[in-house]
């Protein structure tokens, strides 16, 4: 049935032939007798190409118009009149969606065929017909384009892909002349061939060799201004680092190009041993360090803090210390000063972590030791809402991410929750403490902002020397 001409019609008749016969011979007799000897002008795609049938090649659409018009009828039973009636009002609704889709296409055009090969006959073609035209100009994108046999111009009325080549190869649009007026659209008027000036791009300034912008009133470097600049020796470029000339800062050459890695090796070096033998170096005896008593004066405060300051341990003698007798006092431990606020989301955490060891060290031996249960047992939530989480991931609190030394991380749901808490409990200490101020001073002169900032300040020194052990 898809045979394009008859001499490979003839071929797979043949080939039908041998393939079926002698077991289906009644069957290919009926085949061809009744079908395709005496019908194969009007199915076979040979023959049916020869006549311009615009694609309606199957009765669907005439069997989509009779059901149309069978559906608007509500029974069976009426006189003629109103069968009329009825089929009258099927045929000026499609008229009414046919004349409608014809004036949307004449003011619309589609994405894919606003190119200036359509633009002569644009809103004069029906937008199918140029869908087809564009899928035969897809065909030229291709490498092997078939021989012309015609049979596409004459069964649709279009223009084939050997006819668009031919318009691209001399930079001509499609006229209206090119289509069948099948596919004309029903408008007022008489159509003009209005085509599109092309753009001429400006010789002097495709071949400026400058990057200046339009609005530049700088002029164009003469032929010898040309030449001179690249026969004009550069300068040799000056280091940043080492500052001679020669060569830049990340060149291999360069005698400092590594010098920023061995700055930190130095102070590395010295300050490794220090916390390997923190508790056995940096311990006193009890003869070695006076204590203060409670009638102490400042002069030995001071002169026992410069002592326990001056003490250094060097690499060749860390090996030579002596551990404390069993006999000596206690050693006296360093406290150490956190750096960060006590509000920070990384000390609260820390203080959570560590309340949360102290309450596992507590516990009988052999009970479950979670963070669950941990909380179960302080009474804590055991989980927040999201809108929760939300809150404290603001800037104003924790923040987005979580920064560490080696870059910037998720904030953890346990991390968030320690948060949490302590903002609460921050919450509540705060309002009792106003309260307890309320009840002891009920009628308070205190006005402005002033006097609060200064108990927010107070009260956060407060709290961060608590934090601190100070």
């Amino acid at each position: 049935m898809k045979s394009p001409d008859e001499k490979a019609f003839d071929q797979r008749v043949q080939e039908f032939e041998r393939r079926y016969l002698p077991q289906y011979i009644e069957e290919v007799g009926y085949i061809k007798a009744n079908w395709l000897d005496p019908y194969k002008e009007r199915l076979v795609r040979a023959w049916v190409d020869q006549h311009p049938h615009f694609g309606n090649v199957v009765t669907s659409r005439v069997e989509g118009i009779h059901w149309l018009l069978k559906s608007h009828p509500k029974k069976s039973t009426l006189n003629l009149f109103e069968a009329w009636r009825a089929m009258k009002h099927a045929l000026l609704n499609q008229l009414a969606e046919l004349r409608s889709n014809q004036a949307s296409q004449q003011i619309r055009t589609p994405i894919e065929l606003s190119g200036s090969l359509y633009s002569a006959i644009r809103g004069w073609v029906s937008h199918e017909a140029l869908r087809k035209v564009e899928e035969q100009r897809k065909l030229l994108l291709k490498e092997y384009l078939p021989i012309c046999t015609g049979a596409f111009s004459r069964s649709h009325g279009l223009p084939c892909a050997h006819t668009l080549k031919a318009l691209q190869e001399q930079n001509q649009s499609l006229r209206l002349e090119h289509f069948h007026t099948h596919w004309h659209l029903n408008r007022h008027g008489v159509h003009r061939l209005l085509l599109e000036t092309r753009h001429r791009p400006d010789r002097i300034a495709a071949g400026s060799s400058t990057r200046r912008p339009q609005s530049s009133t700088q002029r164009e470097p003469s032929a010898f201004e040309a030449v001179q600049a690249t026969t004009r020796p550069k300068a040799q470029p000056k280091c940043s680092r080492c500052h001679q000339i020669g060569h830049t800062m990340t060149s291999k050459t360069c005698p400092q190009r590594y010098e920023e890695l061995l700055k930190p090796l130095a102070p590395t070096a010295q300050a490794r041993p220090l916390p390997t033998t923190s508790s056995s170096a940096l311990s006193l005896h009890a003869g070695e360090a006076p204590r203060l008593t409670s009638s102490g004066s400042s002069d030995q405060a001071e002169s026992v803090k410069d002592s326990a300051s001056c003490i250094i341990v060097s690499l060749d003698s860390a090996d030579n210390i002596v551990p404390a007798a069993s006999s000596a006092a206690p050693l006296a431990q360093t406290k150490i000063v956190p750096t960060s606020s006590y509000d920070d989301p990384g000390a609260i955490y820390q203080r959570y972590v560590a309340a949360r060891d102290a309450w596992y060290k507590v516990q009988p031996r052999g009970s479950i030791k979670t963070n669950q249960q941990y909380r179960r047992a302080l009474g804590l939530p055991l989980r927040y809402d999201k809108s929760s989480y939300q809150w404290c991931l603001d800037w104003k609190q924790m923040g987005k991410r979580c920064d560490t030394p080696n870059g910037s991380r998720d904030w953890t749901k346990e991390e968030m929750m320690a948060y949490l808490d302590w903002s609460k409990a921050e919450d509540d200490r705060v309002e009792a403490q106003v309260a307890v101020e309320m009840e002891r001073n009920p009628f308070s002169s205190r006005r402005g902002m002033h006097d609060i900032w200064e108990a927010a300040a107070a009260d956060n020194e407060a709290q961060q020397a608590i934090h601190s052990g100070r």
